[in-house]
């Protein structure tokens, strides 16, 4: 109980943040979710830690994640983590005698689906901020399998999930979570469980991702193709897949619309800037020493719902010092408006 408790204030923290961190939340088919039940969200990965975030704050179930081992190699960070329904899994990257210790996550997974919960999978292997959906790996057919084997009267469904970002990288674009028609995993299932299953369920889904978000097949030449695209809004991929069929024999689109700032907002930006000293020089640290750019909105995400709440409490309890508790509170109101008006308007 008092995990899930939580669990749902974390959500609501996190849910809070991601509203002062993005331009717009677009959610597309809620609907297709199960209330109850084995379930298992498939997703691409393109955007580090904030890709898991934004799945779990806009269902209503209380999901469980798979994360790269090598986040959990602090004892604190490892305790906070499990916490919020996050298990390790290992890649060879972390050494090939860790990759003996999946198979026990292998088994909480199982544990978790015939309990009838939900897991969220990332089976691209690795995040990409490139517009397309990667092959996709064995180990998601392998868990539902293995849960279904251990209970063969299971039913089990995959939520094929779309992440899509303007920019990904950058602080305040919007973004939207697409959530395809479910798939019953038993539907897919011969005698025995044959190999040949999981080839057919492993394209089933990837063909679903490719529908909820835009995919470049030629992605080598992804910036030719954004260039003959010119301005699309990719938070409707639907639209974007069907400019990307008929893209061959078209020349580049130099009418990209570029949104330039007003004189309102850029004063709005400095007086934020002005008021967020310390958390921009904690940003400032940090920004040269992340080595993936997938990791950008991460790292910039993880110092927002941190840092800047932080020191604007800290100042106000300063005004409150020097002044009055009114003053303070307006002052604490005024800076979390500026920074609201920055998010929305840009």
């Amino acid at each position: 109980m008092l995990k899930r408790i939580w669990y749902q204030l974390v959500k609501v923290y996190i849910t809070t943040g991601l509203f002062f961190y993005h331009k717009k939340i677009k959610v597309g088919g809620k609907e297709n979710i199960p209330k109850k039940g084995a379930l298992l969200f498939v997703s691409n990965h393109k955007n580090a830690l904030i890709d898991p975030l934004l799945i779990a704050t806009t269902t209503t179930r209380n999901i469980h994640f798979l994360t790269r081992a090598s986040a959990f190699k602090l004892k604190l960070v490892k305790w906070l983590l499990s916490t919020v329904n996050m298990l390790p899994i290992y890649r060879m990257r972390d050494g090939k005698e860790t990759l003996a210790k999946n198979e026990e996550i292998f088994q909480k997974c199982y544990e978790i689906l015939n309990k009838k919960r939900s897991l969220l999978i990332f089976p691209e292997g690795t995040h990409d901020i490139r517009r397309w959906v990667r092959p996709l790996s064995k180990g998601f057919t392998r868990i539902t399998f293995g849960a279904l084997e251990q209970n063969p009267n299971l039913e089990l469904t995959i939520v094929p999930v779309g992440l899509n970002y303007a920019k990904a990288q950058d602080f305040a674009e919007p973004v939207s979570i697409l959530y395809g028609k479910p798939i019953v995993v038993n539907d897919f299932l011969k005698e025995g469980m044959a190999p040949a299953d999981a080839i057919s369920l492993r394209e089933e889904v990837r063909t679903r991702m490719m529908q909820l978000t835009t995919h470049i097949d030629d992605i080598e030449n992804e910036e030719a193709v954004l260039q003959k695209l010119g301005h699309v809004d990719f938070l409707n991929p639907t639209d974007v897949n069907k400019r990307i069929e008929n893209i061959r024999d078209q020349i580049p689109n130099p009418n990209t619309k570029i949104k330039r700032p007003s004189i309102i907002w850029k004063t709005a930006y400095n007086l934020v800037k002005l008021n967020s000293i310390v958390p921009l020089l904690i940003w400032k640290l940090f920004k040269p020493k992340i080595q993936e750019v997938e990791f950008v909105s991460t790292t910039r995400f993880a110092i927002g719902i941190t840092a800047f709440p932080l020191f604007y409490i800290l100042q106000s309890l300063m005004v409150n010092y020097f002044f009055t508790t009114k003053i303070a509170l307006t002052y604490f109101g005024i800076s979390i408006v500026f920074v609201l008006f920055l998010v929305k308007s840009k």
